[in-house]
C-alpha cells in the first residue's frame, strides 16, 4: 500500500468519529426541536402525554390483588391534563378521548381518593365519554393462546428477505391489513408513536431509494416502498432520547412478520445515514418534520422462482446466556 493509502486507512477511524459527532448533534437538535419534553400547547404532544398517564391507570386496574385506593395520583394528573384541553379549546385527541373512558373505569373500581376523587368525579360528571376502547378486559389463558402457531418453526424459518418481486402493484388494502396487525406491537407506556408512509409510484420509490445504500441491483423493481417512522413528540424525558428507535424497530419487525403472514415478500432497508441524507430525503419525500425515519421496507409479491440469501445464523450458545442456571 502506498503512503497515501496508509494515511487514509489510519485516519478513517477519526473520520468516522467526526461524522458520528455530527450525527449526534443532528439527533440532539431534532429532539430539542420536536421532542415532547417542553410545552403542552401542541395537540399531538398532549395526546401522547394522555396515554402515558392513563396507561398507569390501566396497569393499576390489571394487577391481581390491587389496592382499590391506589392510583389516584395518576387520575389527578390525567384530569389536570384533560382540563387544560377544555380551557384551551379544540377537539380532544384520540388518546385523550380514550383517557376519559379509562378514568371512568378507574373511578368505578376505586375507593378513597379524597379531594382528588371529588375532582375526578366532577370532571366525569360534566364530560361525555365517546370511547369504548381502553381500560382492562377479562381474559383467559385459553384466549391468549388461541393464536398459537401449530408450527412456529415453519413460519419463522420460511421468512427470507425478498429482493425479487413480481411486477404489479401491491393492493393498499393488504398494506392496511398488515399495519393493523403490527399495531399490536408493544411500545413504551403504550404510546404507539408509529407512522407508516407508503410509496407505490415508480417516481416516488426511485426518489427515496436514490438516497438509500442497500438496494443496488433490485431497487428499480421494487413495487411498493414503506417508510417506517416514529413521532418524536411522544418522548419527553432524557431517558427516552433513543426510545423512538427502539419502538420503531419493534414495529418494523412486526410489519415484516405481518407481511410474511399475508403472503408478501419484504426486504428491510436500513436508514443508517447522516444528517445530510436525512435532510435531502425530507426535501423529496413529504415526511412530517417531527417523524424520525427508522427504516424502509421494500414490499411486493415474491417472484414464482427466486433466489434468497442463505444467511447463516449464529449458534444458539453465542446469543443466549443462562445467568441463573439451575443445578
Amino acid at each position: 500500500m502506498n503512503p497515501g493509502g496508509r494515511i487514509k486507512v489510519a485516519l478513517r477511524p477519526f473520520r468516522n468519529l467526526l461524522w458520528a459527532m455530527a450525527g449526534f448533534g443532528y439527533d440532539f437538535s431534532r429532539f430539542v426541536r420536536y421532542g415532547g419534553w417542553r410545552g403542552s400547547g401542541d395537540a399531538n404532544k398532549r395526546d401522547y402525554k394522555a396515554v402515558k398517564i392513563y396507561h398507569r391507570l390501566e396497569k393499576s386496574l390489571s394487577f391481581r390483588g390491587r389496592r382499590t385506593d391506589s392510583g389516584w395520583d395518576a387520575a389527578g394528573d390525567l384530569v389536570g391534563l384533560l382540563d387544560r384541553r377544555r380551557v384551551e379549546g379544540g377537539v380532544p385527541g384520540y388518546h385523550e378521548t380514550v383517557g376519559i373512558k379509562v378514568l371512568g373505569d378507574f373511578r368505578a373500581a376505586s375507593d378513597g381518593g379524597g379531594g382528588t376523587a371529588q375532582r375526578v368525579g366532577a370532571f366525569l360528571d360534566r364530560t361525555r365519554i365517546d370511547s369504548l376502547a381502553g381500560g382492562v378486559i377479562a381474559c383467559s389463558a385459553e384466549a391468549l393462546l388461541a393464536g398459537r402457531l401449530d408450527n412456529p418453526e415453519r413460519f419463522f424459518l420460511s421468512r427470507h428477505s425478498v429482493r425479487d418481486f413480481r411486477p404489479g402493484p401491491v393492493p393498499r388494502e393488504l398494506i392496511e391489513r398488515a399495519v393493523r396487525l403490527a399495531l399490536k406491537t408493544p411500545s413504551v407506556c403504550n404510546r404507539q408513536a408509529w407512522h407508516v408512509y407508503q410509496l407505490d409510484t415508480r417516481e416516488g420509490i426511485d426518489r427515496a431509494l436514490a438516497l438509500q445504500n442497500g438496494n443496488r441491483g433490485f431497487g428499480q423493481d421494487v413495487p411498493c416502498l414503506l417508510l417506517i417512522t416514529t413521532d418524536l413528540r411522544a418522548f419527553d424525558t432524557h431517558g427516552e432520547r433513543f426510545q423512538h428507535w427502539v419502538d420503531g424497530g419493534m414495529f418494523a419487525m412486526a410489519m415484516v412478520l405481518a407481511l410474511h403472514a399475508l403472503g408478501m415478500g419484504a426486504c428491510c432497508l436500513n436508514w443508517s445515514r447522516g444528517a445530510g441524507d436525512d435532510r435531502r430525503l425530507r426535501r423529496h419525500v413529504a415526511i412530517a418534520p417531527a417523524h424520525t425515519l427508522v427504516m424502509m421496507l421494500a414490499v411486493g409479491y415474491p417472484s414464482e422462482h427466486l433466489k434468497v440469501c442463505y444467511s447463516a445464523r449464529r449458534p444458539l450458545e453465542s446469543v443466549l446466556t443462562h445467568l441463573d442456571t439451575r443445578s
